[in-house]
C-alpha cells in the first residue's frame, strides 16, 4: 500500500489543526485491495500513540451499513422478508404503534431507508450521566430489547425520510431474532467474521493501546481535548461498531464486488444492488437520498454510496463509487463532522484522477436570470427552523426552541445559511438553474443539491438526504 499523497497529508493536517481534532485514519482502495492510506495525528494523547490504518475507532453511524448487511444476510437466507410488516416478527409488547396506539403496518425495508415513519431518536445511548441519559432516552433502556420496545410512528411508511436511529436498532434486533442470537453475535458470525474484519466488533466499550480515544464534550457535542469515552451505546445496531480503516475497506470491497470478497460470496448480488440504488428521496428534484441502509448521492457525475457517522468524540465516513470500483474510509477521533466528509471527497478525486472527474461548467446566467435569482433570494431571507430532526419529548422541544437557522441573500442569488447544526461550519446555497434550485457549498454534504417548494407555511427548503427547513 502506498502512503497518503503528500498534498493530501498537508490538507488533512491543516484541517485537524483548525478544528482541534487529534487524529485521522484514511484508506483508499479498489476491488483488488488498498491503493494508499495511513494515519495523521494521534490516537491517544496520554499514550502519545499515533494513528494507523489498524487503529480501532468508534465509527458511529457508519455502523448502519454493517447492520444493514446483517439484515440482508438474513433476507438472503430466507429468514426475513424486506416487504413483510415488522410487527409480524415482534412480540405483542414490542409491536410498533401509531399516534392513537393502534398497530402500525411498517415494512422492514422502510426501517433501512429511514422512511418508516419513526421519529428521530437516540434511544439506547448512555451519556455517562444518569440525568442526561434519562432525558435523551425518555427513560434509561438497559438493553437493545428495551430500546426497541414502545416505539411509535408519526406518519405513514414511505411518506418521508426522517433519520431515525431507532429504525436501524429495530432492524438489527429483528436480524438477531432471525439468527436466534444477540445482534452482536449475529453480526460477528454472519458478516464481520466472513469478511475477515478481525479487529471489528459491535461493542459498548473498547479502550487501551490500539484503540483511538474519542475526544470532545458530550452535551452539547463539541471539539475538545477531553475524553468522550463515557458515552456508550446500549443499543449497538444504530452506531456501536468499533472498527479500523483496514477492516472497513474489506467491507467496502465486498460491496464494490456485488457481495463478493476474495472469491467468497457474503451477500446476494441483487440485494447489494438494491441497497446501493437510490430508493427514497424527500423531493423528486433532489439528487440524494437513501437506498437500503446506504446514503446515495452524486459527486462530479459519479454515483457515491456509503454512510457517515458522528457522536461525541467521533466523525467518520465511508464513500464507495461502485461504477468506478473504488472507495475510501476516513475515521477521526474528534467531533468535527466536516473533516471526514471533506477528506473522503478529496481522496475519491485522487483515486479517479483529473481526467476522469466531471466538473460542472461555470454557471453564466443572463441578466434577466440574475434578477430572478436575486428577487427569489431576497424573498426567502429570514429565520427558519429545522423540521423532523429533533426527538420527541423535552430534549426535542428544547432543540426546536433553541435552534434557529437564518438565510441571508448575499448577491446574485447566493444564499448564506447561518446556524444549521448539520453543516458543521459555513454553508452557502449556490444558485443553479431556475429560482429555488441550488447547489450546497459546505463542509458536510458538499456538492449535493437543495430545492425550495411551496408548503402550507410558506417556502420550505429540502437539502441533504433528510433536512427540511421551514419558516420559523
Amino acid at each position: 500500500m502506498l502512503p497518503i499523497p503528500q498534498r493530501l497529508v498537508e490538507q488533512i493536517e491543516r484541517r485537524l489543526r483548525q478544528r482541534r481534532v487529534h487524529g485521522l485514519a484514511l484508506l483508499a482502495f479498489d476491488l483488488d485491495g488498498p491503493r494508499f492510506g495511513g494515519g495523521v495525528g494521534f490516537a491517544d494523547l496520554g499514550r502519545v500513540e499515533l494513528v494507523t490504518t489498524d487503529t480501532v475507532f468508534r465509527v458511529a453511524s457508519v455502523s448502519k451499513q454493517l447492520t444493514t448487511s446483517v439484515v440482508l444476510r438474513a433476507v438472503g437466507a430466507g429468514l426475513l422478508d424486506l416487504d413483510q410488516p415488522v410487527n409480524d416478527r415482534l412480540a405483542p409488547a414490542q409491536r410498533l404503534t401509531d399516534a392513537e396506539g393502534s398497530p402500525a403496518t411498517v415494512p422492514l425495508r422502510t426501517l433501512l431507508s429511514h422512511s418508516s415513519g419513526l421519529p428521530p431518536s437516540i434511544r439506547g445511548a448512555d451519556l455517562g450521566n444518569p440525568v442526561l441519559t434519562r432525558l435523551v432516552n425518555g427513560g434509561a433502556p438497559a438493553s437493545l430489547t428495551e430500546a426497541v420496545t414502545g416505539l411509535r410512528v408519526e406518519r405513514g411508511p414511505g411518506e418521508r425520510i426522517v433519520y431515525a436511529n431507532s429504525g436501524l436498532n429495530l432492524a438489527g434486533y429483528l436480524a438477531g431474532l432471525a439468527f436466534d442470537a444477540p445482534f452482536e453475535d449475529a453480526a460477528r458470525d454472519e458478516v464481520l467474521g466472513p469478511l475477515g474484519m478481525e479487529r471489528s466488533e459491535f461493542s459498548t466499550h473498547r479502550e487501551g493501546p490500539g484503540v483511538a480515544t474519542p475526544y470532545g464534550s458530550i452535551a452539547p457535542p463539541g471539539v475538545s481535548s477531553r475524553s468522550a469515552a463515557a458515552m456508550q451505546l446500549v443499543a449497538t445496531p444504530m452506531g456501536g461498531l468499533t472498527s479500523t480503516a483496514h477492516d472497513l475497506a474489506r467491507f467496502g470491497r465486498m460491496v464494490l464486488g456485488g457481495g463478493v470478497l476474495e472469491g467468497e460470496r457474503i451477500l446476494d448480488a441483487d440485494l447489494v444492488a438494491a441497497a446501493t440504488t437510490l430508493e427514497m428521496t424527500n423531493h423528486p428534484d433532489l439528487e440524494q437520498g437513501y437506498g437500503l441502509g446506504f446514503k446515495v448521492r452524486r459527486w462530479r457525475g459519479r454515483r457515491l454510496v456509503g454512510h457517515d457517522g458522528n457522536m461525541p468524540g467521533v466523525a467518520s465516513m465511508v464513500w464507495l463509487a461502485p461504477d468506478d470500483g473504488v472507495g475510501v474510509v476516513a475515521l477521526a477521533n474528534g467531533f468535527a463532522l466536516g473533516i471526514p466528509h471533506e477528506v473522503a471527497l478529496l481522496a475519491i478525486d485522487e483515486l479517479l484522477g483529473p481526467d476522469a472527474i466531471e466538473r460542472a461548467a461555470p454557471d453564466e446566467p443572463s441578466p434577466a436570470e440574475v434578477r430572478q435569482r436575486e428577487a427569489f433570494g431576497r424573498r426567502v431571507e429570514g429565520r427558519f427552523q429545522v423540521d423532523g430532526a429533533a426527538p420527541p419529548g423535552f430534549v426535542g422541544t428544547l432543540a426546536r426552541f433553541t435552534t434557529k437557522v437564518q438565510l441571508v441573500h448575499e448577491s446574485r442569488g447566493l444564499l448564506r445559511v447561518d446556524g444549521n447544526p448539520g453543516s458543521d461550519g459555513p454553508m452557502w446555497l449556490v444558485p443553479e438553474g431556475g429560482p429555488g434550485r441550488y447547489r450546497v457549498s459546505a463542509p458536510v454534504d458538499h456538492g449535493t443539491n437543495g430545492v425550495f417548494e411551496h408548503g402550507p407555511d410558506g417556502l420550505r427548503l429540502w437539502f441533504s438526504q433528510a433536512t427540511l427547513l421551514r419558516p420559523a
